[in-house]
C-alpha cells in the first residue's frame, strides 16, 4: 500500500547537496494527515496479538472519514460545471486545447491537496527538438505533498519548488528530481532542471541525450503553482504549505469511526442465537462432536445446566439490537465531523442518505459551509490563474522568444450547492423582460461568456433568453 511520510529522503539529501534548502518543514504532520486519509494509522493497525501465521485484524472499522471531507470539499470547489477561460482570445484557445479536461481530470488531484494540506500543478514541455522550442508545447501534471518539496518562499508565496516522480524514458523507469526556479543569471526567467536516478538506489546520476537537463523558459512567471485550502496554517510560519480539511477534526473521525465500530459488534453480538437440549444435536458417532451446519454455525449453542434451556427442547436467546440508539450516535458522530471540517453541522446523515437536497436549505442553515467554499474557491482560482499565466507564458516565449504582457484567465465557479442558481436565473430573466438589465448579461452570468460573445449571441432578439 502506498504510504506518504512526507518528501522522499533520498531528493531531500539530493537537493542539501546541490546548495538548496529544502523547506519540508510540515513532512510530520503530512504523514500523519495521510494515515488518517489512508485509514492506516495505529487507530486501525493490525491486531498486536496477529503473528506471521495468523490473519492480521482491524483495530477499528471505518467510514473513511478523512478521505470523505477531501473528496467532498473538492467536488463542492470544482466540478464539470467550473469554467476555466480568459478574455483574450488566444490564451482561451490555448487554454481549450491543452486544458481540454483538466476540471474533470483533477479532481481527484484537488481532493489529494485538500487532505495533506498542499499539491502542486506544474508545467512539462515537449517539442523541443534540439536548440529548436518553435514547437514547444506545455502539458499539466499534478504532485502531491508526498512529491513536493518547496524551496525559496517569499513569506507564504513560494518562488521556486522540486518536485519528485517517476517517469518513463526511452522504455525504462527512472526517478525524476525536477526543480523550477527563476535564475537571476537569465534575468529572473524560469528554469526548469530536471535530473533522473536509478529508482533502486539513487546514487548516480543517470544522463539522456533525450532529456533537457535545464530548460530556460525565457519567461519571469512561474511555470507552477502550489494549491492549498484556504486554512489558516498554525503549525508553521512563513510557508507556502497548507493544512489539510480535517486537521482540526482528528478527534471527530476517531468518534465517528469508534461509533460506526461499535455499531458492528452490537450487530454481530445482538444476532439470535438458540440454545437447544442436547438430545436435539446431531453427534458425529466417531469423534463424538457436535455435527453443526456451516449455515447455523456460531448460532446453534448447547444447552447447560441450569434455568437456560432447562427442560425445554429450543430457547431462542434474541437481545435486543438497540436501533434506533445506535442510528442516533452514528447521526451524531457525522454532524461533529462534518461541522469540524468546516461543512457545518448535519452536512451528512447516516439515515437521510446525503447532503442537504436543495440549495436554500443549505445557504439557509449552513452558513458556515457557504463561507468556506467560498474561500477555498479564491485559493484555487488564485493557484488555476498562477498556472495557465505560467505556462501560456512559457510556452509562448518558448516558440516566440518573447514573453507576453498580460495573460488574464477567469475561472467561473458552479455555485448550485451554495447557492439557488435556479432562482437567480429566474430572477434576472425576470429583469430582462422588465427591461431592468440588458439581455446579453444572462450568458455572462451563467456561460462564463465575455461581453462580445454574449452580445453577439443575444443581438439577433429581444426579450428573455431562452435556456441552452
Amino acid at each position: 500500500m502506498k504510504q506518504i511520510t512526507g518528501a522522499p529522503a533520498w531528493a531531500v539529501e539530493k537537493l542539501r547537496k546541490a546548495g538548496y534548502s529544502p523547506a519540508n518543514v510540515m513532512d510530520p504532520e503530512i504523514a500523519q494527515w495521510w494515515q488518517w486519509y489512508a485509514a492506516t494509522g495505529d487507530f486501525y493497525g493490525a491486531d498486536e496479538a496477529a503473528g506471521p501465521s495468523r490473519p492480521k485484524a482491524c483495530k477499528h472499522l471505518t467510514l473513511h472519514p478523512a478521505r470523505m471531507a477531501a473528496e467532498e470539499y473538492a467536488a463542492l470547489v470544482m466540478d464539470e460545471k467550473t469554467v476555466i477561460s480568459s478574455e483574450d482570445a488566444d490564451v482561451n484557445d490555448w487554454i481549450e486545447e491543452r486544458m481540454d479536461g483538466f476540471v474533470g481530470s483533477e479532481a481527484d488531484s484537488l481532493a489529494m491537496a485538500f487532505a495533506l494540506g498542499f499539491g502542486v500543478w506544474a508545467a512539462n514541455f515537449g517539442g523541443i527538438v534540439g536548440d529548436s522550442s518553435a514547437a514547444a508545447t506545455a502539458s499539466i501534471d499534478f504532485y502531491d505533498a508526498g512529491q513536493a518539496v518547496p524551496l525559496l518562499c517569499d513569506g507564504r508565496d513560494s518562488v521556486s519548488v522540486a518536485l519528485v516522480s517517476r517517469v518513463l524514458v526511452e522504455g525504462r523507469p527512472y526517478d525524476r528530481l525536477q526543480v523550477h526556479e527563476p535564475d537571476p543569471a537569465t534575468g529572473g526567467t524560469y528554469h526548469i532542471r530536471t535530473r533522473l536516478f536509478d529508482p533502486w538506489r539513487h546514487e548516480g546520476e543517470v544522463f539522456l541525450d533525450s532529456v533537457i537537463a535545464d530548460l530556460d523558459t525565457r519567461s519571469t512567471r512561474p511555470t507552477y503553482a502550489m494549491v492549498a485550502p484556504a486554512i489558516s496554517n498554525s503549525y508553521e510560519d512563513a510557508t507556502p504549505c497548507g493544512v489539510s480539511v480535517f486537521a482540526d477534526a482528528v478527534d471527530a473521525i476517531r468518534l465517528l469511526d469508534e461509533t460506526f465500530d461499535s455499531a458492528y459488534w452490537r450487530m454481530r453480538l445482538c444476532q439470535p442465537r438458540m440454545v437447544v437440549d442436547e438430545q436435539a444435536l446431531a453427534i458425529d458417532k466417531h469423534t463424538g462432536e457436535v455435527k453443526l451446519g456451516e449455515t447455523i454455525d456460531q448460532r446453534l449453542f448447547k444447552g447447560v445446566s441450569g434455568p437456560v434451556g432447562h427442560d425445554v427442547p429450543v430457547t431462542v436467546f434474541t437481545p435486543d439490537l438497540q436501533a434506533e440508539d445506535m442510528e442516533r450516535a452514528i447521526n451524531n458522530a457525522l454532524s461533529i465531523f462534518s461541522s469540524k471540517c468546516g461543512l457545518g453541522p448535519n452536512y451528512w446523515s447516516f439515515t437521510r442518505g446525503g447532503v442537504n437536497k436543495t440549495a436554500r436549505e443549505v445557504v439557509s442553515d449552513n452558513s458556515q459551509l457557504f463561507r468556506n467554499v467560498r474561500r477555498h474557491e479564491k485559493a484555487v482560482e488564485e493557484a488555476i490563474a498562477r498556472l495557465v499565466s505560467g505556462a501560456y507564458s512559457a510556452e509562448h516565449a518558448l516558440r516566440t522568444g518573447a514573453m507576453p504582457e498580460d495573460v488574464p484567465v477567469t475561472v467561473t465557479w458552479d455555485d448550485s450547492v451554495v447557492e439557488d442558481t435556479e432562482a437567480e436565473r429566474a430572477m434576472m430573466k425576470d429583469d430582462i423582460a422588465r427591461g431592468l438589465c440588458p439581455a446579453w448579461l444572462y450568458p455572462m452570468r451563467f456561460y462564463g461568456m465575455d461581453e462580445l460573445e454574449a452580445r453577439r449571441l443575444v443581438g439577433s432578439f429581444d426579450g428573455v433568453p431562452e435556456e441552452v
